[in-house]
């Protein structure tokens, strides 16, 4: 399994959350209580709705990317996180 890096990680959660906030605005209801519903089968589609899919899809994506993300930071000493940050600091 390919370790990410943290650019990585930020750069799909975000693109999934855009995703989702595209869903919940169309449906207007929050991916949480979507999913809860998805996930338990309640949604009557007969898998003709492509967008639940994709919302399902990009919902499971933003958790997964939470948690990689966690578990790398937690690995990090709090040295290596200021470095990370200034790394990537502009200098004005």
């Amino acid at each position: 399994m390919k370790t990410h890096s943290l650019e990585e990680i930020i750069e799909t959660l975000h693109l999934a959350e855009e995703a989702c906030i595209r869903y919940e605005k169309k449906y207007d209801m929050l991916s949480e209580q979507f999913y809860e519903l998805y996930s338990q089968g309640l949604l009557d589609d007969d898998g003709l709705n492509f967008d639940f899919v994709d919302w399902a899809g990009s919902y499971k994506t933003v958790q997964e990317c939470q948690q990689q993300y966690s578990k790398r930071v937690k690995q990090l000493t709090p040295a290596e996180k200021i470095a990370h940050l200034k790394t990537h600091a502009m200098v004005a």
